[in-house]
């Protein structure tokens, strides 16, 4: 089997970037999935889709994936089930009150639509809080979520009507290369012959880059929330997301419950070779966690949420996000090897750059100028490392334990 580009990894940036492959009419194009589509950490993601971020260079890719989104509902006849409900940005200190008056800067600079709302409003909004601290909010109402398995579904459904291949349960276990060129891809199922190879492998990538000892800047670090049960009369539908720095916390509506997540101080970290292949299978580090964060770090939120110590959690999900120590996303080519690209690094935001990630990259593999200027994302711009030490996996892991707000 030839063909023109093998896309490695099949959640939303995977899909995405075959999907724009094909619609620039490259053709043989083939995505291979392990598993099955969107079905490992992309199923897990919390998917708020937020528009600003103090990372402008970020900004235009995650636009992209909102035109995306229009464009393959249109195309396929299928339903991301986007939900429009907005984020509201809260500020209860003097720190985070200038920093969320920089973050509406930067989103009147992008014509990212806000408003200023008082705390009378932000309680309308959102009946369960406690509004006494609120300093400052800010309401961006089109930010969205959505579930990322759907979204990477749709997205490889549009690849194929376009002619992408997909193979489905099916591993790649070696690149194939020549004088520092890409030849292929070994599978479990057998050989593939090609001139590019996009790895977007997630928190596996660099199992297969460094066949050719070519390092992604990232590593797999440990992404938790919790679900709570069902309260309708808390939980309504359409309830804006919340972002509060204070409390290093987010929520989102959950189908009549609250889904929220505590930044956690120390991230674990984790070695791609520690973890499992097969989707939604395990907790991923000590199981105690799930309360003990809650209990020790739960305490500030509640100062938010009167209610919160009354709650019953339902669920707690963990999943693995691709962090890098600035906590930009990494992708492009690796230039001593030709045809060779990767798309995993999504610093926590993957599903909301997924879209234009995927464009980037296509880009690149069609010798078009990029519609945003890559040079942030680079994947050498960190020099050498070596992406599976532990001092390394720390850097990654602290960028996401400092992560206060949802920029």
């Amino acid at each position: 089997m030839k063909v023109h580009t093998v896309v490695i990894g099949a959640g939303t940036i995977g899909a995405a970037t075959a999907w724009h492959l094909a619609k620039k009419g490259v053709k043989d194009v083939v995505l291979i999935e392990r598993n099955t589509i969107g079905s490992g950490n992309t199923s897990k993601a919390a998917s708020l889709m937020t528009l600003v971020r103090t990372k402008e260079p970020m900004i235009p890719i995650i636009q992209e994936t909102y035109q995306n989104i229009e464009e393959i509902q249109e195309f396929t006849g299928d339903s991301v089930e986007i939900q429009k409900v907005g984020t509201i940005h809260i500020a209860a200190s003097e720190e985070s009150e200038k920093n969320l008056e920089n973050l509406v800067a930067i989103a009147d600079k992008h014509s990212i639509r806000n408003r200023e709302i008082s705390a009378n409003e932000v309680k309308e909004y959102i009946p369960w809080m406690d509004t006494d601290k609120v300093k400052k909010a800010s309401y961006m109402e089109d930010d969205s979520f959505l579930d990322a398995y759907v979204l990477a579904k749709v997205f490889s459904d549009a690849a194929k009507k376009l002619g992408v291949e997909i193979m489905q349960n099916t591993e790649v276990m070696n690149l194939l290369h020549e004088n520092n060129e890409i030849i292929g891809v070994r599978t479990n199922k057998g050989e593939i012959e090609c001139e590019n190879v996009v790895d977007a492998a997630g928190a596996w990538a660099n199992q297969l880059s460094m066949q050719l000892n070519k390092p992604i800047p990232m590593a797999p670090v440990r992404s938790i929330y919790w679900i709570t049960k069902k309260n309708e009369n808390l939980f309504q539908k359409g309830q804006p997301m919340l972002v509060i720095p204070d409390a290093m916390a987010y929520t989102r509506p959950e189908s009549g419950s609250l889904l929220f997540g505590l930044r956690e101080e120390d991230s674990p970290h984790f070695h791609p070779e520690d973890l499992n292949k097969e989707p939604n299978v395990d907790f991923l580090g000590n199981p105690e966690d799930a309360w003990n964060i809650i209990i020790n770090h739960g305490k500030d939120f509640a100062s938010f949420f009167p209610s919160f110590e009354e709650l019953e959690i339902e669920n707690c999900i963990t999943g693995i996000s691709t962090y890098t120590p600035d906590g930009y996303y990494t992708f492009g080519p690796f230039k001593e090897v030709k045809g060779f690209y990767a798309a995993a690094g999504c610093a926590g935001a993957g599903v909301a750059g997924s879209g234009g990630i995927g464009r980037m990259v296509a880009e690149m593999i069609s010798g078009e100028e990029p519609f945003t200027d890559p040079q942030p994302f680079s994947v050498d711009r960190f020099g050498e490392i070596d992406p599976m030490s532990p001092g390394w996996r720390q850097r990654c892991a602290d960028s996401r334990s400092k992560k206060k707000d949802g920029g």
